[in-house]
């Protein structure tokens, strides 16, 4: 009887280790952030999704970067919310986002490394994307520009504002969007926010919005202003990728203290259907 206790006890104590061994590491953060300046979280691996509990967060990995998270709010006192980010290293990191008209600090880094200046720490704590060269993305995109094949363009427009998606191009494994920008109005368009990312087709109430932005490795053109009765041709080189048929690639741009605000939803079929650059 003792034996089958102590047999019995000892069971219970492996599946107890191995379950707590198993268990996804939980690191919990506040965070404030603005409606007018940019936030940036810097993580120990890179990012692999971003969950929201609201669309008043604005939030898109940096260009260039995997493991830095830039966050806006996209209108100013709103309720306090979450944010849950899920890096390579198997870590969930759980945020409470609140809006402040001042922030505390403008840039986080978490479990950042010793140094002796806060410049040393953020420079040691990047982790850069290996792609194609800056000098290759910028030739390619140049050309794409000038070759006048669109796609049946799909376009969203408000108040004189037009966002157009022209073509798809991909080489190697880099996929170049061409963007036309139209503003029909005499009032200049300074863009606040132009993002990529991930969602699902279509959202169920009361459930979290997850969302997974896709970050430019490089842009051709200036994508910060649209002046009053003109259009702009640019180029957005993203790391290559396909999506379920049940999500949508948007592309949305947001205006700078302004309310014209437009959004591309991109198909799967879409993207698969990108054209080779020779």
């Amino acid at each position: 009887m003792l034996n089958k206790l102590y047999r019995s006890l000892v069971i219970m104590g492996i599946l107890s280790i191995g379950y707590n061994h198993a268990q996804t590491p939980l690191a919990s953060h506040t965070l404030e952030i603005t409606f007018n300046k940019t936030s940036s979280v810097i993580f120990p691996a890179v990012i692999k999704s971003v969950d929201k509990g609201s669309r008043d967060v604005l939030a898109q990995k940096a260009r260039g970067l995997e493991n830095v998270l830039q966050l806006k709010a996209a209108r100013e006192n709103f309720p306090e919310t979450n944010l849950t980010v899920i890096t390579s290293d198997g870590t969930i990191h759980e945020f409470i986002i609140q809006y402040a008209r001042q922030p505390d600090q403008q840039v986080l880094i978490l479990e950042a490394p010793t140094s002796a200046t806060k410049k040393d720490a953020i420079r040691e704590a990047l982790i850069f994307q290996a792609e194609m060269t800056e000098s290759e993305m910028e030739r390619y995109a140049k050309a794409i520009t000038q070759t006048r094949k669109p796609l049946l363009p799909l376009r969203d427009k408000d108040h004189k504002i037009t966002l157009t998606l022209n073509s798809i191009h991909i080489r190697d494994n880099v996929i170049f969007y061409h963007i036309g920008m139209k503003n029909q109005s005499n009032i200049n368009y300074d863009v606040d926010f132009l993002r990529f990312f991930i969602r699902d087709q279509v959202k169920v109430k009361r459930t979290a919005s997850q969302e997974v932005s896709v970050t430019p490795l490089h842009v051709f053109g200036d994508d910060k202003q649209i002046k009053g009765n003109s259009t702009q041709d640019i180029v957005y080189a993203l790391g290559k990728f396909t999506i379920p048929n049940a999500k949508r690639l948007v592309i949305e741009m947001l205006e700078k203290n302004g309310g014209r605000n437009v959004k591309l939803s991109i198909k799967n079929k879409t993207i698969v259907n990108a054209r080779l650059i020779e």
